[in-house]
């Protein structure tokens, strides 16, 4: 049974109005175990009293034959074995191990006794280390014993987790007393949750949303560096670019100027490669958050698209205004038309992520590999350079990739002096189509090996 029919078969139990957390149903073997269990725990009193019942049935036996040759003896001791293993057949197989033992340390110690020439028929006569032997065997029996009951719990997991069950365990009573509080608790918070949407199932926007807050909630507490390196890091990366322009006495490409240029590349293919790392990782490291009602390893990694590509328009809110009235950087011309490129070029990004992390289900190792496979492909997506700039012969080649048609209609919505020649938008967003639709069939393809933690 898969990970799917199982999450299946809880939803459909869950939709129960009476459905009640943590209750089990009896498995099938419990009951005889139970019996067992029930003949040996119930005879702790006699395993103690044994030693001194069979060493009376013993010397009684003996006293009958007060001159009994050792010959005579042996058949007297096998005969008390055989009476006591008849009366064994039912009893679980450590006990019946114990008794035998027990047998069989009274008869040595007897003999050695009546060898020797001690008085074995006087009152209150009892074997020196029978004391001790029995203490040992008694400590042995209860280790066999919680031996035996951690495999049939282990056993009884096993059976519920194929049958797909949930395991009904018998808790000591103070713990009983505790769940059922925890029940009454439980039940009670669910009575004040709105009932026909927990039996129907929450909305995918919903489940998304609270996704999305919580992410938000992970980064304020834990990376706030990374926040403010959101905002360096296109700084920096702009630098590089039109340092390279401007060593070469380049201030205008095509008719746009530098500095713009290079914010629009870097902040555009930064928010790009932060989405489809941060969405391959979400959706391999999702086993912890999969225990939750209708969250999926998809929705997981969505959330973390929706809050970074959140994050890089915050950025370029940010590094525009500041650019322009720094009278650095200019304004575009298209606002609708530059936003939306943006959100296809982040849109983008979700798919490739999604991509990745469904092939990093299957072969870890893949996300090592995943910035090496970035870095090439940032070099041919038209982030330094766009495909005007290039030979003829050469320009081919670079649009075969739909990136570098995203970032060079990004640019011609943005600048009023630019507007790419080679650039096609029915290639860019097909293609974009194109591969959401295979992120999609890989993600179904390896969806039941996401397993919660």
């Amino acid at each position: 049974m898969g990970i799917e029919d199982r999450i299946r078969n809880w939803k459909s139990r869950s939709k129960v109005p009476d459905y009640v957390v943590g209750e089990g149903v009896p498995l099938r073997g419990r009951d005889t175990a139970s019996r067992m269990e029930g003949a040996a725990a119930s005879s702790p009193a006699d395993e103690e009293a044994l030693a001194g019942r069979v060493l009376a049935r013993i010397l009684q036996r003996l006293s009958g034959i007060p001159d009994a040759n050792p010959a005579e003896r042996r058949r007297i001791y096998a005969a008390e074995q055989a009476d006591l293993e008849r009366g064994n057949a039912r009893l679980p197989s450590e006990v019946r191990d114990f008794r035998l033992r027990t047998v069989r340390t009274i008869v040595r110690l007897l003999e050695e006794d009546i060898r020797s020439g001690f008085d074995v028929y006087a009152a209150g006569y009892e074997p020196a280390g029978l004391e001790q032997a029995r203490r040992q065997q008694l400590n042995a029996l209860a280790q066999r014993r919680r031996r035996r009951a951690v495999e049939q719990a282990r056993e009884a997991r096993r059976e519920a987790t194929r049958r797909d069950q949930p395991l009904a365990v018998d808790l000591p009573r103070a713990e009983a007393a505790d769940l059922a509080v925890l029940r009454m608790r439980l039940d009670g918070l669910h009575a004040g949750q709105h009932g026909g949407q927990l039996r129907s199932g929450r909305s995918p926007f919903v489940v998304l949303a609270a996704l999305i807050v919580l992410q938000l909630h992970l980064i304020q507490g834990e990376s706030r560096i990374a926040l403010i390196w959101a905002l360096f890091g296109p700084a920096v990366l702009l630098s590089l670019i039109s340092m390279m322009y401007f060593l070469t006495g380049t201030h205008y490409i095509l008719g746009m100027d530098v500095p713009t240029f290079s914010l629009l590349g870097a902040t555009t293919w930064i928010m790009f490669r932060q989405i489809i790392f941060r969405t391959s990782t979400g959706y391999v490291s999702a086993r912890g958050l999969l225990n939750l009602q209708d969250v999926s390893p998809l929705a997981v990694a969505l959330s973390q698209s929706a809050v970074y590509l959140m994050i890089y328009v915050v950025v370029y809110a940010v590094l525009l205004s500041a650019g322009h009235a720094l009278d650095l950087i200019t304004l575009p011309v298209a606002w609708a038309g530059f936003i939306f490129y943006v959100v296809m070029m982040g849109a983008a990004g979700a798919t490739v992520g999604v991509l990745f992390g469904a092939i990093a289900t299957r072969w870890r190792f893949y996300l090592r590999l995943a910035p090496v496979i970035e870095r090439f492909v940032e070099v041919c997506s038209s982030v330094f350079f766009v495909s005007e700039q290039l030979p003829e012969q050469y320009r081919k080649y670079l649009l075969w990739s739909p990136f570098a048609h995203g970032m060079q209609l990004l640019r011609s919505a943005y600048f009023a002096s630019y507007t790419s020649q080679d650039a096609s938008r029915a290639y860019f967003l097909v293609s974009l189509v194109f591969m959401a639709v295979l992120a999609a069939a890989a993600e179904r393809l390896v969806r039941r090996d996401v397993q919660p933690m």
